[in-house]
This record gives structure tokens, C-alpha cells and sequence, in this order.
């Protein structure tokens, strides 16, 4: 029998509400950690922003692929989608570029307050916590990012609030019940 491994969270990896951005950031020896822009400021982490994604939704029961998955069934599109990190909480990501690049920095869509251009391929993005950042990518191109996460959001929700009223309607009843020597359950008789 194998034995099970618990999955825990390291507190530093954590993505919550309160969780800004996650961008880049190249340690000295090469390698790909990330900045999380929180509420209350920037920590370092030891994991590429994929992989902190990545582990944040396996954690909840998901995974990248998962996520991108059910985002491109959503939006019905191929690239560079946002991901739902969690519903409950309304946490969606987007990626401003390709998510397997490595320079991509992810926002989190509540708290983009106000963006525009900052130049030929350039945006400057204000964050709930006034802070900003500058991206190297085009207004336009931004533009369709956040339209895209809100469409998710909006779809995810519509989705939900459909499921629920139709879970609340009075549908069949039935009665089912398994006999003593029998395989399977049935109708119990009525």
C-alpha cells in the first residue's frame, strides 16, 4: 500500500485575494522565482510564475492545464487565456503575454484599477493599492487580455447562477431500492 503524502501550501506561495501580480524576477544563478505583489508588498518566492500558479491550483483540487483547459471551453479561444484560481473568492489571473514565456507577468483582474498606454508597445497599469506597473505590451493588446478575463468572469457566473436555479426546480421523484439478492438498485416497486 502506498503511502499518502499530505499536500501542503508554504505561506510565501500562497495566492490569495489580496494577491496583485506575480511577475519575473531572474535570481543571479539564472533561475526563474517570482515577485507577488500583495496588498502589503512584494515577496520573493522560489517558483517560476507557472509553477507558483501551477501549484496554487493543485492545491485547490486543479491544475494549470486544468484551468487552461476549462478556460479555453469557456471563451472558446486558443491563446493566452485568463485561469479562475478560485470562484469562490474571485480570483482570475491573466497572463499580459504568452503564458510559457518567460517574462510573462500575471495580474490579478480585481485589482487592475485604471491602465493606458505608456508608448509604442508599452502600458502602465494602476493596482487597487495605487501602486503600477509598466508592461512591455500594447494597450490593444491589453485591452483584449482584461476583456477576455472579464468575459470569464462573466460567463463563469452567468454558468453558475443557471446550475443553481435549475438545481432549485422540482424534478422527478423516484424511490430506488436494492432487494437483498439483487445486483443492482431499482425502482423499489411504485
Amino acid at each position: 500500500m502506498k503511502n499518502k503524502t499530505k499536500y501542503t501550501m508554504k505561506p510565501e506561495y500562497a495566492i490569495s485575494s489580496e494577491t496583485i501580480m506575480i511577475v519575473p524576477n531572474f535570481e543571479e544563478n539564472g533561475f526563474l522565482h517570482s515577485l507577488v505583489g500583495k496588498k502589503d508588498g512584494v515577496a520573493k518566492t522560489a517558483l517560476s510564475p507557472y509553477k507558483l500558479i501551477d501549484t496554487n491550483l493543485r492545491f485547490r483540487g486543479s491544475s494549470m492545464r486544468g484551468a487552461q483547459d476549462g478556460s479555453k471551453a469557456i471563451l472558446d479561444t486558443v491563446r493566452s487565456n485568463p485561469l479562475i484560481l478560485d470562484r469562490e473568492t474571485d480570483i482570475i489571473l491573466f497572463p499580459c503575454v504568452s503564458p510559457i514565456r518567460p517574462d510573462c507577468v500575471w495580474l490579478s483582474l480585481k485589482h487592475v484599477k485604471d491602465y493606458r498606454s505608456a508608448g509604442k508597445g508599452r502600458t502602465h497599469v494602476e493596482l487597487s493599492n495605487e501602486s503600477t506597473i509598466v508592461l512591455n505590451v500594447s494597450n490593444q493588446s491589453f485591452t483584449l487580455k482584461i476583456q477576455r478575463a472579464y468575459e470569464l468572469r462573466y460567463k463563469m457566473r452567468a454558468r453558475a447562477d443557471e446550475f443553481e436555479a435549475r438545481a432549485m426546480e422540482k424534478g422527478a421523484t423516484y424511490h430506488l431500492d436494492k432487494g437483498e439478492d439483487e445486483l443492482n438498485y431499482g425502482d423499489g416497486g411504485e
